[in-house]
């Protein structure tokens, strides 16, 4: 009868941890929406795998250097793209190829969350971001 009791417990015990278990996942993936919800209020012309990228590298990597490809989308019609072209250019030092004739797309270093918030500040006639961040750049792309 002992051995009985002892299989009772254990398996109270067990719901009880798998309860917690639940509550704990439950908790996380409740604040992981909102963490997108805010992602999507606060950044939204950004891709969204964009910025889970760069804020894990910003956030895990210290020394990261903000390798990024980034591909701007703009309106159709009335945007001056060797306008944006020069834009780019002074601000980050590389010239950007035009992609289905509404898209610049450039490799850049030191692009990180508050860069990208300044882009859309200074930009305002960017539709959309995209793009994707590496943890290391590669050599060919960043050399002079």
């Amino acid at each position: 009868m002992s051995d009985t009791k002892d299989v009772v417990r254990e398996d109270v015990r067990s719901n009880e941890n798998s309860s917690n278990t639940v509550s704990h996942s439950v908790a996380l993936m409740n604040e992981y929406r909102t963490f997108v919800q805010k992602m999507q209020a606060h950044f939204p012309k950004v891709d969204q795998r964009l910025l889970f990228d760069i804020i894990k590298y910003q956030t895990a990597y210290e020394d990261w250097d903000g390798s990024v490809l980034l591909k701007f989308v703009y309106p159709a019609d009335n945007v001056d793209l060797e306008a944006k072209k020069n834009w780019v250019f002074s601000k980050f030092n590389r010239v950007p190829s035009i992609e289905e004739d509404r898209t610049l797309r450039f490799k850049g270093i030191r692009i990180d969350l508050q860069a990208l918030e300044q882009i859309l500040q200074e930009d305002k006639e960017i539709e959309f971001i995209t793009g994707s961040a590496t943890l290391t750049p590669s050599s060919d792309s960043y050399s002079a």
